[in-house]
């Protein structure tokens, strides 16, 4: 059986408009503000000119050489994606690892990278609303709002339309995110109604969702200790999994502001991590 992998096409347009780098980012970022990612976090303009002009947008969930390759070679001038190319300072560019390598391939190429990462995850509209749309969550709301703000925070908390027994919430979970794997620690109610979500990886939340009276927590890069602490059904799908739908918020952010500007979604995987069945 071949690998387990996703992937989504969009048409390219005739009589695209034509923007400027900065036309995009300024469309990215009143959806998702800069000022609301995490501090460790570097979202923005990363690489690239904002007054340059270009014809295409590409939407990925991750940057790679494929993707930066792909970009170049189908006339994409700018990439948007949700995970940035890297974190912390960088004091060379040498291409000896995958980030420095990336970095390289678009500046040759005039390739403008641009990450929307943790403000995406912690609007309304982001991340973690796009999963509860995925799993048909009704009332959603922030999980863990920030001071202040219940427009912002981490995680979302909804409920299912009919409670589900919880082999058929995992068939529910398994589907929604394209997953041929669900690791969850079999613990909880028998029925699953009240349902807390956060793309990535979201353990962090699980006290956050147990006292919201979740009575599951669905997310990502659980360590094999959490899944003794909660107390609640907790599932991770994948991380990739959790926020592959990420794309869909990034290219509807572009083509409501600009309806004849040439977006597509990248038409291959780039989940790092493979199923053997």
């Amino acid at each position: 059986m071949q690998p387990f992998r996703s992937s989504s096409v969009i048409a390219p347009m005739t009589n695209a408009t034509i923007l400027r780098v900065a036309d995009v980012c300024a469309a990215l970022e009143a959806f998702a503000p800069p000022v609301y990612a995490e501090s460790y976090d570097n979202v923005g303009l990363l690489v690239g000119r904002a007054t340059d002009e270009i014809q295409k947008a590409l939407v990925t969930l991750d940057v790679t050489e494929g993707v930066v390759e792909y970009a170049a070679e189908n006339g994409y001038g700018l990439v948007v994606s949700h995970h940035p190319i890297w974190f912390g300072a960088k004091k060379r560019l040498t291409g000896e690892d995958l980030a420095s390598r990336c970095i390289m391939k678009a500046i040759r190429a005039g390739v403008a990278l641009y990450a929307a990462h943790t403000n995406l995850d912690n609007v309304v509209r982001g991340v973690n609303a796009k999963m509860g749309e995925k799993l048909a969550l009704k009332d959603v709301e922030i999980l863990q709002p920030r001071a202040g703000d219940a427009s912002v925070g981490s995680g979302m908390l909804g409920t299912l339309g009919t409670p589900m027994e919880k082999t058929e919430f995992l068939a529910h979970v398994k589907t929604a995110f394209q997953t041929p794997v669900v690791r969850h620690n079999g613990r909880g109610p028998t029925h699953i109604s009240r349902v807390a979500v956060c793309g990535g990886a979201g353990s962090f939340l699980i006290s956050a969702a147990q006292n919201a009276h979740a009575d599951a927590l669905v997310t990502a890069d659980v360590s094999y200790h959490k899944f003794f602490d909660a107390e609640l059904f907790l599932l991770d799908v994948g991380h990739y999994e959790s926020e592959q739908y990420t794309t869909e918020i990034l290219f509807e952010a572009i083509k409501n502001k600009f309806p004849n500007f040439d977006v597509g979604l990248l038409p291959f995987s780039t989940n790092p991590v493979y199923y053997h069945q």
